[in-house]
């Protein structure tokens, strides 16, 4: 608390509320979507997502990073005003020209993706779906700027509740197929794009201001081009796919179905990134502290994140065969886990990415991101004619290492911070032997997807403890710092203890049961390195290592 990470985990919390209560929502959409769509009909909605995606990078302008960014360098009211009416601009007059102009040349554009067929309609859909989704992010980052996640949470679970029930009309009682979970889709994002207009209206100015659009699109632009080529790491590998005649639009349904069940990683990665930008930039007065704040809170969050993935490896079984209705869609289990490992090293590009935001220095990013991009589209090329979607998952983890790899050095040169890769490391072996221990004992239980759904969650019992491995691994390795192994121990009687009990001694305070003078000489060692490197860091800002902010 008195660091201000109270504030950063209360809002990750309420937007990782909102945000599962979202996966959720759209995860019961999948029994649906597998039930009466074939995997080449998923195929065709995951094409005209991933082409939609695609699309949103060049109407977005990544304008949210240059208002996110310039909204904290004045406090004033008309300063602030200004920035979210240039944003407004910039994010409904010019993605209407756009897309219109998208739009009247969809016949050409579809044959050229899909190949012959009519699939013009579908990706109209698509367009409609990304202008009205691009225009609702500007309430929705404006939100989260204010620190309000619980109107941010209710307008979100709110638009995925619009989605449910309309796909489950427009797919289920209607038969509408692709249409209905494309029109779905479309009739959430527009109602709830016009139910957030109060929430934003009279704290926007409209008045052009050609200084404060040159500054923010000299910061925006370098996201764009980021963005573009990001999205050929990310998402391409599904058009490549597409292009082979042996895996096709079946292929692309599996792959898309894979991709949604990676997702609980990224609903962290999501929470924690619409609390996490605005809580250390207002923290930019102290960068000693700022660093150190960073450094710590990344930490705490990639061990949630690996956490998550030795999680998923242990459930993968009984998720796909609550999740996936279809036996044909069964064998996406491996793909899945892959996906889950490149998430995680997403999460940790966001992490490392955070000293070329603060010294604005964007504009070696599209560089770095373009090496990344394009080993994984040779090796997509190289590989997926042989392997299929497998192949597209691990060319996606080499794109997010090297790309995670290239931003570390990129943001080291302007605004260094000492990142725990020593803790790092022990999350990875922590995860590492979590997995081995859950794979392991589902071999020796013979857990299997094709066995009866009763069978399956019988040997899941026996399974899931294997999980117990990672926080025994990361005790074991001295993962945790004196300060936190006496925090836990206080939360843990306080649990015990709970109504009866006085109150737990503040984080790092002397105890009865770690009275100061009984430290162990490990905890005295542990607790003198941290005081050296605080030290250090502050004799390296004193000295102009640091840029100013």
């Amino acid at each position: 608390m008195k660091h201000g990470y109270s504030l950063l985990f209360k809002d990750s919390a309420i937007y990782g509320i909102g945000s599962t209560v979202q996966k959720f929502l759209m995860v019961f959409l999948m029994p649906l979507y597998t039930a009466f769509l074939t995997p080449a009909q998923y195929g065709v909605v995951g094409m005209v997502n991933v082409t939609s995606q695609f699309v949103y990078v060049f109407i977005n302008l990544g304008m949210d990073t240059a208002a996110a960014r310039f909204y904290f360098d004045n406090k004033g009211e008309e300063h602030r005003r200004r920035v979210i009416g240039t944003t407004f601009l910039a994010w409904t007059v010019y993605p209407a020209i756009f897309l219109g102009i998208m739009v009247a040349f969809m016949p050409q554009i579809t044959h050229a993706l899909m190949g012959p067929g009519n699939y013009t309609y579908y990706f109209d859909i698509g367009m409609l779906n990304i202008f009205f989704s691009n225009w609702i992010s500007l309430p929705y980052m404006l939100m989260r700027l204010e620190h309000r996640p619980v109107i941010f949470t209710f307008f979100t679970i709110g638009r995925i509740v619009i989605q449910v029930v309309a796909s489950v009309i427009m797919v289920v009682w209607l038969h509408w197929g692709i249409y209905g979970v494309l029109a779905g889709t479309l009739v959430s994002s527009t109602i709830m794009n016009f139910a957030a207009l109060p929430t934003y209206w009279r704290k926007m100015s409209l008045k052009i201001d050609p200084v404060l659009i040159r500054a923010m699109l000299a910061m925006a632009i370098p996201a764009l081009i980021t963005g573009s080529i990001f999205f050929f790491l990310k998402l391409s590998d599904r058009w490549i796919i597409m292009r082979y005649p042996q895996w096709g639009k079946a292929e692309v349904g599996l792959y898309t179905a894979a991709f949604q069940l990676s997702q609980p990683v990224y609903v962290v990665m999501t929470a924690f990134n619409m609390a996490w930008p605005q809580w250390h930039y207002s923290r930019l007065s102290n960068p000693v502290e700022h660093k150190q704040l960073v450094a710590r809170s990344g930490t705490y969050f990639i061990a949630l994140c690996v956490f998550i993935l030795a999680a998923m490896a242990a459930l993968m079984p009984l998720m796909i065969r609550i999740l996936l209705h279809s036996p044909a869609y069964w064998s996406v289990g491996p793909t899945t886990l892959i996906l889950t490992l490149a998430n995680v090293l997403y999460c940790l590009y966001y992490v490392l990415w955070v000293g070329c935001n603060v010294a604005k220095k964007n504009r070696r990013i599209p560089f770095i991101t373009a090496i990344a991009s394009a080993a994984n589209i040779a090796l997509n090329f190289a590989l997926i004619p042989k392997y299929g979607m497998v192949a597209a998952a691990w060319t996606t983890v080499l794109g997010f290492a090297i790309l995670s790899a290239g931003v570390y050095v990129l943001s080291q040169k302007y605004y260094p911070i000492k990142y725990e890769w020593a803790r790092f490391l022990k999350i990875a072996v922590a995860g590492g032997v979590a997995i081995a221990g859950a794979w392991g004992m589902s071999r020796l239980v013979g857990l299997q997807v094709y066995l009866p759904f009763v069978q399956i969650l019988v040997r899941e019992l026996a399974v899931a403890p294997m999980l117990l491995l990672f926080p025994f691994t990361l005790w074991a390795t001295r993962f945790f710092t004196p300060g936190e192994r006496r925090s836990l121990g206080a939360g843990a009687r306080r649990l015990l203890h709970r109504g009866g009990a006085p109150e737990a001694p503040l984080l790092g305070a002397a105890s009865a049961e770690h009275p100061a003078d009984e430290l162990s000489c490990d905890d005295i060692e542990a607790e003198q390195e941290e005081l050296e490197i605080e030290a250090d860091t502050r004799l390296e800002v004193s000295q102009g290592d640091a840029p100013g902010v």
